[in-house]
């Protein structure tokens, strides 16, 4: 049985609804004095009421609401990244597209080697390891591309053919410690041997006389002398550091290859080879 306490509360709840129940019936019969008291008094005991369940219910529906914002400001941020994301990959697909089409353009018109005809091709993959630094073209055997034809690109040498497969072929790049060719540096018209330096991407000239004066850019070509692997006036790389060492019987030449080797898209075969080359 419910203590006096709580009856009371509950009794004085029910007069006071009665009580508004008679102010709205009356309210179109006019308003004397003591009834507009009355709807005051009721005014008075329900708007805090009401305040208070606002107060409870509003940060309950902004919870709510600001929960489903939340799912759509994420929703939209995450297109809005994909877009992004998208506009990047089509413009470094563009670039790429750019750049490989300079570089076949390029190719097609060599400054060198003008009386050899060549065969365009396109790098399809690197194959760089500990033992080989070389890549992957599209043109084979099909293509008439042999082993032992020089491969260049618009700037100068790349390598040659070192394997042949019906319609592909594998390159030896100029920096691989197998590469070698004879080179003229000039304007000295200085002669020696050029070798691959492996993965520094760099080449070593070797045979050059103690205390030769070599200034670095200048720039060194195929030689071409008799029984060389490669046609004379391909540029190979330029003189990035020349010195003699100590006691040295013959000088310290570098060269960096005028090719990028990191990033060929095109490159030409040259139908040529070495005189008395099967």
């Amino acid at each position: 049985m419910a203590s006096p306490l709580f009856r009371r509360p509950r009794i004085t709840l029910i007069v006071v609804l009665l009580i508004s129940l008679s102010l709205i019936s009356t309210s179109y019969r006019g308003q004397p004095p003591a009834i507009s008291s009355a709807k005051g008094l009721v005014r008075g005991v329900f708007t805090p009421l009401r305040q208070a369940a606002s107060a409870v219910v509003t940060p309950v529906y902004d919870v709510v609401a600001g929960a489903f914002e939340y799912g759509s400001v994420k929703r939209q941020n995450r297109q809005l990244q994909n877009e992004v994301a998208l506009l990047k990959n089509r413009r470094y697909a563009d670039a790429g597209a750019q750049a490989a089409l300079t570089s076949l353009t390029a190719t097609l018109k060599l400054s060198f080697a003008t009386n050899i005809k060549s065969t365009p091709a396109q790098v399809i993959s690197y194959t760089p390891s500990n033992l080989q630094l070389s890549v992957e073209i599209n043109k084979g055997s099909h293509q008439g591309v042999r082993v032992g034809n020089p491969v260049v690109a618009a700037y100068g040498l790349v390598g040659r053919v070192i394997a042949v497969s019906a319609d592909s072929s594998t390159v030896l790049l100029v920096d691989d410690p197998n590469f070698a060719a004879g080179v003229r540096i000039q304007p000295s018209q200085q002669l020696g041997l050029a070798v691959g330096q492996g993965s520094a991407g760099s080449l070593a000239v070797q045979l050059v006389d103690p205390g030769t004066v070599l200034k670095k850019g200048q720039l060194a070509f195929t030689s071409g002398l008799q029984g060389e692997i490669y046609p004379a006036g391909i540029p190979v790389g330029r003189v990035a550091s020349a010195y003699t060492p100590p006691g040295a019987l013959e000088e310290h030449v570098a060269l960096t290859p005028v090719v990028d080797l990191a990033r060929l898209y095109y490159v030409s075969v040259l139908d040529w080879l070495p005189a008395g080359a099967p």
